[in-house]
């Protein structure tokens, strides 16, 4: 397979639509145009958003923001972390993650988190494919107020509510 020529760069507002495309195609609340031009304010930190670019169109997107812990110092951790559709498993997904790992080491981090869906097995295995490990599970719970149940749309969980 021939490397894509991938470029990953800090995203910009002008890079607020293409986001949100990308945040709507795993249906992420994080989609309106207002709430996604606030990570791009000067008053915010316009670098936690990096983008990956492929012949000039956005193919993925993350946000990585640097923390601290009393316990362990600076660590940093990836949020939103999307590859366009297509555009998976061609090696854009690794060199964004190589991009922040790099920033996050620059930066002083004793390490590196994300989240991950349980029910996406393919986002599972390729994150302990490049040294990520399970920390701890946690279970995400709604309570609904309008009465209506309020299920993920997420593909995998889809297909285990039908078994």
């Amino acid at each position: 397979m021939n490397e894509l020529a991938i470029t990953i760069r800090p995203g910009r507002f002008e890079d607020v639509e293409a986001e949100a495309e990308l945040n709507r195609s795993v249906d992420w609340c994080f989609d309106e145009r207002h709430t996604l031009a606030e990570y791009h304010d000067d008053a915010y930190e316009p670098s936690s958003v990096l983008v990956a670019e492929l012949d000039g169109r956005l193919v993925g997107k993350l946000e990585l923001f640097i923390a601290r812990k009393s316990t362990y110092g600076q660590f940093a951790l990836i949020r939103r972390f999307v590859v366009a559709e297509g555009m998976r498993g061609r090696g854009v997904g690794g060199t964004m993650l190589e991009a922040a790992t790099a920033l996050a080491g620059a930066a002083g981090c004793a390490f590196l988190e994300l989240t991950v869906d349980v029910t996406n097995p393919e986002a599972h295995t390729f994150y302990k494919r490049i040294g990520f490990n399970e920390d701890r599970v946690e279970v995400i719970m709604r309570k609904p107020l309008d009465g209506a149940t309020h299920r993920s749309d997420h593909r995998a969980q889809a297909e285990a509510d039908r078994l």
